[in-house]
């Protein structure tokens, strides 16, 4: 019986390393998620965000940059379409004599539409990140409950060996 408390104690320190080591990750993975979300929160990366972003969001960072872009200059460029159909835009440049000025006047356009495609794609982001984050928490609190219960069987296996070793201890009258 003292051999089994103590191969039970040796698997339950085990696996209490092992899901200590895990929850360590997990709080590393939420801390660099927050990290990440504020970075994206105003719909852009700027140069020192992404040197200053952690290693495990790196790739997730350019992957974000790509379908971002892509996403914002395929709205804008479709809004642009729309808008250049549009009567009362067709009047008012055909109203304006000056080219550079109507060139302005669509990039200004362009650039709004942009924007406000990259603030749409930052809140889908946003919203994928907090979900992720969720879920984190979850397996968080999960991890947790499983360590409590662990050092608490650890205590009763440490008990029971212990009054193993007394039983083993030869009584001399």
């Amino acid at each position: 019986m003292l051999l089994i408390g103590q191969w039970r104690l040796a698997q339950l320190i085990s696996q209490r390393h092992t899901k200590n080591y895990r929850l360590m990750q997990l709080n590393m993975e939420i801390n660099d998620l927050k990290e990440y979300a504020t970075n994206i929160a105003d719909g852009s990366l700027s140069l020192s965000e992404m040197m200053s972003a952690p290693g495990s969001m790196f790739n997730r960072q350019m992957q974000y940059m790509m379908a971002s872009s892509q996403y914002s200059q395929m709205v804008a460029q479709n809004q642009m379409t729309q808008l250049s159909s549009n009567p009362l835009y067709q009047q008012m440049m055909a109203q304006s004599q000056n080219a550079q000025l109507q060139q302005q006047y669509q990039m200004m356009m362009y650039r709004s539409f942009y924007k406000q495609a990259q603030q749409q794609f930052a809140k889908y982001e946003a919203k994928l990140l907090n979900e992720k984050q969720k879920e984190m928490s979850k397996e968080k609190l999960s991890l947790e409950s499983e360590l409590a219960m662990i050092d608490e069987e650890i205590k009763t296996t440490k008990e029971a060996t212990k009054n193993d070793v007394q039983n083993f201890v030869p009584q001399y009258a």
